[in-house]
């Protein structure tokens, strides 16, 4: 679909639809743009959201959603930039219906299938990360429902719990804290007291080092909102907090898990931890998650802006050495986030076009 029969579909949305169009449009583009920041290569992340929408277009179903995929894929094409594009074991978990393979001909099937509604509509070629044969996607499966069923459990525990927390607490209480007035007692902000009270849950698909925020903001969440708990301590210490995670990860009101596929995305995708992966030269190719998801859309781009550090420097003779690979690595740092900040202004311009060129044939009508 070329940009007029876009703009041809767009037009008969009712105003709705087009204002969804327009956000989920901005959304897309807003993800390409910022992880640009990173070096190449590129893995554009699928999340399921945009499988469905595809997966309704083949079915001749046209709505805001699947036209903005369309619509996005016009930038994503444009050279210079080059993207592959990847689904993760956790969409096909959720394109699957949240079940398994239960044998190497259903799994045949349904990979042409994923494969084929992908790279039709988006003129593509489609890569998958380790479900490709029938033994990998049954183990990444496994191992998917395993954690989803951990997960499920203790966010259903966090609902449960009590969560009085005393925030002024001795020193050497086992938290992080501020020091209080009279220096015997520190206080410990919620945050803080989430970092200490969360406990590993063995997940083994997921890398718990990368989700492990997730949890600890759902824990800070319920610590903050527990009214028995100093409300002026929460309210000092609550800074700009939205507690974007908790509803990227969640359970429905019947409490069913929702946004497994989001926490894989999110965990591999935001800009900030692939910065620091990418750092010394480190090749590691960027993931980009492309979601229209709102919640997962503002999660990555909250966790998109970078910050350096000052590096740490010793003041003894023996710190010379140690003191000029600080500088050195501070430098190259530096020389990073001008390489990316070229990329995003080039990006923000090939989008601000395709935007521009869609506004004026719309507005010619």
């Amino acid at each position: 679909m070329n940009i007029d029969q876009i703009i041809k579909h767009v037009e008969k949305l009712p105003e709705k639809s087009r204002n969804r169009f327009i956000e989920n449009t901005l959304i897309l583009l807003n993800q390409i743009e910022w992880s640009v920041m990173l070096r190449g290569p590129y893995r554009l992340v699928l999340d399921s959201n945009i499988i469905i929408r595809l997966e309704d277009y083949r079915l001749g179903t046209i709505n805001e959603g699947g036209l903005s995929v369309l619509f996005a894929f016009m930038l994503i094409r444009k050279p210079p930039h080059h993207f592959d594009l990847v689904i993760r074991p956790s969409v096909f978990y959720e394109y699957l219906r949240l079940s398994n393979v239960s044998s190497s001909r259903q799994h045949w099937e349904k990979f042409k299938e994923l494969k084929s509604i992908t790279e039709d509509e988006l003129g593509s070629v489609l890569f998958f990360d380790g479900i490709e044969t029938y033994s990998g996607a049954e183990y990444y499966l496994n191992l998917i429902q395993s954690d989803a069923d951990k997960i499920t459990k203790t966010l259903r525990d966090y609902q449960q719990k009590d969560w009085r927390f005393d925030f002024v607490q001795p020193h050497g209480c086992g938290y992080s804290g501020v020091p209080s007035n009279n220096g015997e007692y520190i206080i410990v902000p919620p945050v803080f007291a989430a970092q200490g009270l969360y406990k590993d849950i063995g997940l083994e698909y997921f890398d718990e080092r990368r989700t492990n925020r997730f949890f600890i903001e759902h824990i800070e969440k319920n610590i903050s909102e527990c009214k028995d708990n100093d409300q002026q301590i929460i309210e000092h210490y609550k800074g700009d907090r939205k507690f974007l995670l908790t509803k990227v990860l969640k359970l429905t009101s019947r409490g069913n898990l929702e946004g497994l596929a989001d926490l894989d995305i999110f965990s591999m995708c935001n800009v900030q931890t692939q910065f620091n992966t990418q750092s010394h030269g480190r090749y590691s190719p960027a993931s980009i998650g492309l979601s229209i998801d709102s919640n997962l859309a503002d999660a990555l781009s909250f966790y998109s802006s970078l910050s350096r550090t000052s590096p740490k420097m010793g003041g003894g003779e023996q710190d010379l050495d140690d003191n000029m690979a600080e500088m050195e690595a501070f430098f190259h740092d530096e020389i990073r986030v001008k390489e990316g900040e070229a990329r995003l202004r080039q990006a923000m311009e090939y989008s601000q076009e395709l935007l521009k060129e869609m506004a004026s044939k719309m507005g010619a009508k």
